[in-house]
């Protein structure tokens, strides 16, 4: 299963809450706002972060979507130019 995070630049207004519970996916940029990592897979472990960080996000930035189709292989690619969007492995 393939778990993607995207961060809603929109939606962002920049708590951080979301780099620090989920520090190896996302990172700050340099306004503050949250901007996801391409690396990974994260695990288990890894996954809960993400999901902890998404129910913390003041502003319900933070979007997991779960995936029946391996990483690497969905249709259009991994995400746009502003590299705000990642998939995990759960694997």
């Amino acid at each position: 299963m393939t778990f993607s995070v995207n961060i809603d630049p929109r939606r962002c207004r920049g708590h951080a809450l979301c780099a620090l519970l989920f520090s190896e996916g996302i990172e700050l940029d340099h306004w503050g706002h949250g901007r996801v990592l391409e690396s990974g897979p994260y695990g288990r472990a890894g996954i809960r972060r993400a999901r902890r960080a998404a129910a913390a996000c003041p502003n319900g930035a933070i979007l997991i979507v779960e995936s029946h189709i391996p990483a690497g292989q969905e249709p259009g690619g991994a995400g746009g130019p502003t590299g705000r969007r990642s998939s995990v492995d759960s694997s």
